[in-house]
């Protein structure tokens, strides 16, 4: 079974580490997809043997436009050489206890599109080289914007039907899902306080007019940055995570649950 991973990048060198940490595990061939970084973002990409670089160039009034008319392209290169494919941001880490058993339970029962739960995570400090984020920091609030779509066969799904940002998607093809979201997605961006307010206001200082006028990226803002930083303190809990073998029945086998069909109008 293979697994492709398509992820947007702009001077990521402080979470790549993690993001191989993580993905490495299942991901057969990554194609990463750089908007001109001048870090060391580059350098970390050539020396993974696994990862292809493509150019991201965001022409335009807008930042966000531009990214949103191309990501709904990012996996059509992995029609016809992978099972699974996924799109991501590099702070963005789908977890399972099991994603490659549960990939191929999946593939098994006919399911083709698999979506997940979102959970905005959080840390006192940044991470220390070598932590598996998902096993090791476990802390965040529940955050149903992020619930966004994780793999899907690229045999079937012939459009992804990505909306801004990810946030929603209206897939066509076929499409089938399971009837329980055993996925979840971990959005790990407020990773201490000095990289996150750093970070944002990067991400801020992209912003192009009509970024602004529409208040696209609205989020980066300095003061709704340290409001959030504040609530996620706050409300955090756990995450909890799911037993290994999630869907098996009481002998150890995977018990079956019925794949859901989605409508027919958003079949193609």
């Amino acid at each position: 079974m293979i697994t492709h991973l398509h992820a947007s990048c702009w001077n990521e060198e402080r979470m790549l580490p993690f993001f191989f940490e993580h993905y490495d595990r299942f991901v057969d061939r990554y194609f990463i997809h750089d908007n001109s970084s001048d870090d060391a973002s580059l350098d970390i990409l050539a020396a993974h043997p696994r990862v292809t670089v493509l150019p991201l160039v965001l022409e335009g009034d807008s930042m966000c436009q531009a990214a949103f008319e191309q990501v709904n392209e990012f996996w059509k290169p992995s029609v016809g050489e992978a099972d699974w494919v996924a799109v991501c941001n590099v702070d963005e880490l789908f977890w399972h206890p099991d994603l490659p058993w549960y990939l191929k339970a999946c593939k098994g029962r006919g399911i083709t599109h698999i979506p997940s739960t979102g959970w905005e995570m959080i840390t006192d400090v940044f991470p220390s080289p070598g932590e598996h984020l998902p096993r090791v920091r476990r802390r965040g609030l529940r955050f149903p914007r992020m619930d966004k779509p994780s793999f899907f066969n690229p045999e079937a799904i012939t459009d992804s039907g990505f909306a801004m940002a990810r946030h929603s998607s209206q897939p066509r093809g076929r499409v089938v899902e399971p009837e329980r979201v055993e996925v979840q997605l971990l959005h790990y961006k407020h990773l201490g306080d000095d990289y996150t307010i750093a970070r944002q206001a990067q991400l801020q200082a992209r912003m192009r007019s009509l970024d602004r006028e529409k208040k696209w990226g609205f989020q980066y803002d300095p003061d709704l940055v340290l409001k959030r930083l504040v609530e996620l303190r706050a409300k955090a809990q756990t995450v909890a995570v799911p037993a290994r073998g999630v869907g098996r029945g009481r002998r150890g086998k995977w018990k079956p649950r019925p794949p859901v069909a989605i409508a027919s109008a958003r079949n193609g």
